[in-house]
């Protein structure tokens, strides 16, 4: 980050006040200090006795009228894993999507939805391109279903907020040193200084690099550092401030294409990128300060604010087919017995094959005389955000009705100012499917810009949220929210393009809640969500003069604290639609219209907790119904990009004594629809797709003594051969990555 960013930083923390201090006593019950990371022993943690760390959200986890997945952060360090779409598979409902066209970071649909633009921190919007590390979060929270009336723009699947660590009155000084199988090395320190009666500053750093198992030349590189002050803790004014910078520097792993609708059939190691030039950088630095205030029993206030700065610089290799039918000549490179020539295919259909261009592997292709070219949309640019959110909260009764009344104005202004480069994939010579060469001459690093699109968003929202216990078996949950959403973009070089646009969105709410005991409740809710064309800082010809897509969802569910309060129990069944959604326009290819459907139905069950004293469980199962129409083309029925049907996890943890436990968790994600392709056989539309996994991780830890502690973590035990994510934009240009293979990590932990 500049000199001059930093000063930015620094002045914007100014005018609003603080990250997770208060957040975090949500919270307590996670293990955090050093004292109390001295017990092997985890402290029940049951979500639904929990209350949300939203403002707007008053009621327990067990009364809110949502679906609500929280990750504490004990069970990501026993689980060892160090960023955030790691920390996810512990959600049911999310699938990972694969970057391209320099996007990169944390990818993910939520309830067949994408959430890329859905990641909050301590309840502000987190934007960025950048991969989360864990290290300093407290909690991962997933609120399930369209909620506009809480988040604004986007959350068609749901949002992910994470509540990162704050200052607390007590001391903390851990510290953890992790080597690996894979030449992972990495390093964190969590230290707290209680200055006052009221006041304590946190500092929290973490350095890691690693290679990643069984995929050649793939590196992750980056630091974090995470400063924070909170004063007031304890009383009824606390202001708190908190400061995140991570860098990275990332050779990153695109994985391998489709072949025939299905990931290739090629080796684990295959590695399509120029890993001499492939790069993803990153330089994130956030400020985020929060003022709290107590008034009295009826009145409190909040207010947050954030400056953010989110710089990147994409430079990565894929493997794309050529668009070539034909060959002019038997002899011509690349060419094999039974080929099409192009004297056979009518002349306007011909696209001879060239040096630089080959045949465009259709069914029946041999596997060995395949080539792919070597795609580079390589791109830089910053994201910039500046927010503050106000809330005010009234609880009073009318009539012996009791009321939560949550009012707020939010304020939001996000730039997006970017560099793209001319692509490369004409200028490198092809490579073989099955034995691609990443030491490959290429023309050098891209210099030659095509674009310098600029966009730039302003948001205002206004929200009530009112929360009426009519008695203690009965609540209804009535909001509502208005946003005028503006959007502007600029591109000046080379076809030059401005843009503007406006949307003024309403967005209700609606829940009732029934409590049949104390520990049970029973809910339907109803919620909706908008998703402007802007929505992720990008604006186009073809969809500028677009309204926002829009949805709706309709939830029942139940949520229950049994043996003796220690486990948590939840199911929902829920419907989502989007009635219209963004589609190529059947009369102009160019431009889009709002004439698709969405439509994911589902249920879920998850149970969190303890079965007893020592035995810990987090467990859950989905199941998605998606159907998309008109995304394949005008009227079609198909699938929604990265989802599967069935999805399921479960982690738990055995206690056999105060010092040692076992621990080992499965996961399990069936056939995900990567999308259509209506090329690989000619005439007809057929579902790419990515075949099921089931994958099992192991966990063994020990302590020491009081100060230390040993835990090993083995993931993919099975060592299987499987993918985690992908990417299908159309039937020539696509990859899915495939997972580690098997990596086994020892952590030594240090609580001074």
């Amino acid at each position: 980050m500049k000199t001059s960013g930093m000063q930015q930083a620094l002045g914007a923390a100014s005018l609003g006040v603080a990250s997770a201090a208060a957040i975090s006593g949500a919270f307590g019950q996670t293990v955090a200090s050093s004292d109390a990371s001295k017990d092997n022993g985890v402290e029940t943690v049951v979500v639904t006795s929990r209350r949300a760390t939203l403002d707007v959200l008053p009621e327990k986890i067990l009364d809110t009228p949502q679906s609500i997945n929280v990750v504490p952060a004990e069970v990501i360090r026993q689980q060892g894993v160090n960023n955030l779409q790691d920390a996810l598979k512990n959600v049911p409902g999310i699938t990972l999507n694969a970057g391209e066209g320099g996007t990169h970071g944390d990818l993910v649909n939520l309830r067949g939805f994408s959430a890329g633009d859905d990641y909050f921190m301590d309840g502000l919007r987190d934007t960025g391109l950048y991969d989360r590390d864990t290290f300093d979060i407290d909690a991962l929270e997933v609120y399930k279903g369209p909620a506009s009336t809480l988040f604004g723009r986007g959350s068609t699947g749901g949002v992910i907020n994470q509540v990162t660590r704050a200052p607390q009155l007590y001391a903390i000084d851990d510290f953890s040193v992790t080597g690996g199988t894979n030449a992972e090395i990495r390093g964190t320190a969590d230290v707290n200084y209680v200055l006052g009666d009221t006041s304590a500053m946190r500092f929290d750093l973490m350095g890691q690099r690693n290679n990643v198992e069984d995929r050649p030349f793939a590196r992750n590189q980056r630091w974090v550092a995470a400063p924070s002050f909170a004063y007031g803790l304890g009383t009824d004014t606390v202001f708190t401030l908190k400061y995140l910078h991570q860098q990275e520097d990332n050779i990153p792993d695109y994985g391998i294409p489709f072949l025939f609708d299905k990931p290739a059939p090629v080796a684990r190691d295959s590695f399509y990128g120029l890993p001499s030039d492939d790069r993803f950088k990153a330089d994130v630095a956030v400020v985020t300060g929060r003022f709290d205030h107590t008034f009295n029993d009826t009145f409190s206030v909040s207010d947050t604010a954030r400056y953010g700065s989110y710089w990147f610089d994409s430079r990565q290799t894929a493997a794309i087919y050529g668009s070539a039918n034909c060959f002019t000549d038997p002899t011509a490179p690349y060419y094999y017995a039974g080929a099409p020539l192009c004297s056979a295919l009518p002349p306007a259909s011909q696209v001879p094959v060239t040096t630089f261009n080959p045949l465009y592997p259709v069914k029946g292709t041999p596997t060995d005389d395949v080539w792919v070219l070597r795609d580079r949309p390589s791109s830089k640019g910053v994201i910039s955000t500046l927010m503050d959110e106000a809330d005010l909260t009234a609880k009073f009764d009318t009539i012996g009705i009791d009321h939560i009344l949550v009012t707020g104005v939010e304020a939001d202004s996000e730039i997006a100012s970017l560099t793209r480069f001319v692509n490369q994939d004409t200028a490198i010579v092809p490579t073989p499917l099955l034995d691609p060469d990443p030491n490959e001459a290429f023309p050098g690093t891209q210099t030659s810009v095509r674009q310098t699109p600029v966009t730039s968003t302003k948001t205002l929202g206004i929200f009530a949220n009112d929360t009426v216990t009519i008695n203690p078996q009965w609540t209804l949950t009535a909001a509502l929210r208005f946003d005028h959403f503006t959007a502007h973009y600029d591109q000046p070089i080379g076809a030059p393009s401005h843009f503007s646009h406006v949307d003024n969105i309403v967005s209700p709410r609606a829940a009732l809640v029934y409590k049949p005991t104390p520990d049970t409740s029973l809910y339907f809710s109803y919620g909706t969500s908008f998703n402007p064309s802007a929505e992720t800082l990008s604006l186009a010809a073809s969809n500028q003069g677009l309204a926002p897509e829009k949805d709706r969802t309709f939830e029942f569910g139940g949520k229950a604290q049994v043996l003796d309060g220690m486990l948590a129990l939840t199911a929902a069944v829920f419907n989502t639609e989007m009635t219209n959604a963004r589609i190529s326009d059947p009369t102009n290819p160019s431009l889009q219209t709002l004439a698709g459907t969405e439509r994911v139905n589902g249920f879920e069950i998850n149970a969190q907790g303890r079965i007893t004293e020592n035995w810990e469980v987090i467990a859950g199962y989905t199941y998605l119904d998606p159907t998309a129409i008109g995304l394949a083309g005008a009227g079609i029925h198909g699938p929604i990009p990265n989802t599967s049907h069935n999805q399921a996890n479960l982690w738990t943890v055995y206690d056999f004594t105060d010092r040692f436990r076992i621990g080992g968790g499965i996961n399990y994600l069936g056939r995900v629809s990567a999308g259509t392709d209506n090329a690989t056989v000619p005439g007809s539309i057929v579902v790419a797709h990515v075949p099921s996994y089931v994958s099992f991780d192991g966990m063994i830890g020990y302590r020491l003594t009081d100060m230390f502690s040993l835990q090993l973590n083995g993931y993919n035990l099975a060592d299987k051969y499987y993918f985690v994510n992908s990417y299908f934009t159309r039937p020539g240009e696509n990859h899915t990555v495939p997972a580690a293979g098997r990596t086994v990590l020892l952590t030594v932990n240090a609580s001074l």
